[in-house]
């Protein structure tokens, strides 16, 4: 009884630091909260409640508020902390969590298989990996936006905020930085002021409403197909992420070192708690 009560505890404490961890890569630019929460194990929970809520939360409600707790102090609580370690070292701060997401990818890899690997589902991983390199490509190096920092600007910051989380691997705040409204939203969700806030969180929670039940009726129909497309926007974010300036310019031998040691903590990381989860959810199963 006391090994049922003590799983159950560090599974919550697991899926409190999953959503927190989620919350603070969703403040950073190149990394896509939906990522983190397709690799943590929770997108697919995830897109249950928000398609069928009633059903869902009465399935997956633990899951939940413990995700949405820590999710909620780290989008909320670390965003003026997030601020301030990316201006102290933003490279370090980035490698850390690619690291984080490369560590989850073996994990990633063995869940689109479960259902076998087709020819489309080789296509899918390609044709997506494709998509998002150009993407990131364009966005760093073509395309001159800028969002207004209005009403109106924060909310399209939810709208992009929604599709990161239903679509993993396209990163709202890398697009939010370039389109030039990315440092006065992250201080605004700091401050809680709620002219930035309302607007933000809801157009980011009808967003997420209205693409959950499309995102599950393909996941239902096309498993396969949907999950190597996934784990192309993952790859694909991971190495744009590397690619990023702000590493490349500061690549001397010392930093390589410091990078590369950054990259193998987060990814033992990462695999740790891709480990762990699988860990709790057999010995849940079998109690």
């Amino acid at each position: 009884m006391e090994t049922k009560k003590t799983g159950r505890i560090l599974r919550w404490l697991l899926w409190i630091l999953q959503g927190l961890i989620v919350g603070i890569g969703a403040i950073l630019p190149g990394v896509s909260g939906g990522t983190l929460c397709y690799a943590f194990g929770v997108y697919t929970p995830l897109l249950e409640v928000l398609s069928s809520p009633i059903k869902g939360i009465k399935k997956h409600w633990q899951l939940l508020l413990c995700v949405g707790i820590g999710g909620a102090l780290g989008f909320v609580g670390f965003s003026g902390i997030t601020a301030a370690l990316l201006a102290w070292n933003e490279p370090v701060v980035l490698c850390v969590f690619i690291g984080l997401i490369l560590g989850t990818v073996p994990e990633l890899w063995r869940e689109s298989g479960e259902q076998g690997r087709g020819k489309g589902s080789f296509i899918a991983l390609g044709v997506s990996f494709v998509c998002i390199a150009v993407l990131f490509y364009l966005v760093g190096s073509v395309w001159t936006v800028t969002i207004p920092q209005s009403i109106f600007g924060f909310v399209i910051c939810g709208v992009i905020w929604g599709l990161s989380f239903i679509v993993p691997g396209f990163s709202s705040s890398t697009l939010l930085l370039f389109f030039g409204i990315y440092e006065a939203m992250s201080l605004g969700i700091s401050r809680l002021e709620l002219s930035v806030i309302l607007p933000l969180g809801g157009a980011l929670l009808v967003t997420v409403l209205l693409l959950a039940r499309l995102m599950r009726f393909v996941f239902a129909r096309f498993h396969s197909v949907a999950s190597h497309a996934i784990l192309g926007f993952v790859l694909a974010t991971t190495l744009m992420m590397l690619l990023k300036d702000c590493i490349l310019s500061t690549l001397t031998l010392t930093n390589a070192l410091v990078y590369l040691f950054c990259l193998l903590c987060g990814a033992g990381a990462g695999f740790g708690f891709t480990r762990l989860s699988d860990v709790l959810r057999e010995r849940a199963a079998r109690t």
